[in-house]
C-alpha cells in the first residue's frame, strides 16, 4: 500500500484563515458538497446551483488555493474553446499546531549517514596508510636485526598502536566535523 500523500499547513500559514472561511461559507460548500459527487466546470455548476458564474469562479478559486477542489481535466466547450473540470480533492490536509520537525530534519538525517561513511573511509585510509608506513620500516629493520645477530628477536609493538590512534583520531575528527554542520544549520 503506498504511503498516504497530505499537505500539512502549519496554523499560522495565512491559508488557515482561508480554509476557515471557505468551511464556513454556505455558498462555498455548496460547491464543494456538488463537486464530491463528480466532475464539472463552471458553467455546469452555476447551472445546478443556480449561482452566477462570477460567484461560482469566485469560490472555486479559494477553494482551489486552500486544497479542497482540484482541476481534473479539460473538454471542449460549444464554441470549442477549452473549459476546465473541477472535483474535490481527496488530498487530506493536515493542521499543525506547531512545526513539524520530522520535515526539517530529514536532510540531516541524510547528512549523518554520509559524515559517518566518509569517517569510517577516512579512518580506514589512515590506518592502511600509516599500518603500511610504520610496519614497513619496522619490518627492514627487524629483518637486518635477526639476519646480524643470528637470533630471532622480538619485534616491538610500540609503533602497532600508531595506526590505530591515528584510525580513531581522523574518525572522530570528521564525525565531530559532521555533527557540527548538522547544529550549525
Amino acid at each position: 500500500m503506498a504511503p498516504l500523500e497530505y499537505e500539512a499547513i502549519d496554523v499560522t500559514d495565512e491559508r488557515v484563515k482561508e480554509l476557515a472561511q471557505v468551511l464556513a461559507n454556505e455558498k462555498a460548500m455548496a460547491i464543494l458538497r456538488l463537486l464530491r459527487e463528480r466532475e464539472l466546470s463552471i458553467s455546469e455548476i452555476s447551472k445546478e446551483l443556480k449561482m452566477p458564474m462570477s460567484t461560482v469562479s469566485y469560490h472555486l478559486d479559494k477553494l482551489l488555493r486552500v486544497g479542497l477542489v482540484e482541476v481534473s481535466g479539460r473538454k471542449y466547450g460549444k464554441r470549442l474553446q477549452e473549459v476546465k473540470l473541477y472535483r474535490a480533492s481527496s488530498r487530506p490536509i493536515l493542521l499543525l499546531p506547531r512545526p513539524a520537525k520530522q520535515e526539517k530534519t530529514m536532510p540531516f538525517d541524510r547528512l549523518k549517514v554520509i559524515t559517518l561513511s566518509i569517517a569510517t573511509g577516512l579512518s580506514l585510509l589512515v590506518y592502511w596508510l600509516s599500518k603500511k608506513h610504520y610496519t614497513g620500516s619496522k619490518a627492514q629493520t627487524e629483518t637486518i636485526r635477526i639476519f646480524s645477530k643470528g637470533a630471532p628477536s622480538q619485534p616491538s609493538s610500540t609503533g602497532s598502536y600508531i595506526p590505530i590512534i591515528l584510525a580513531l583520531a581522523t574518525f572522530a575528527l570528521v564525525a565531530s566535523i559532521g555533527w557540527f554542520v548538522k547544529k550549525r544549520f
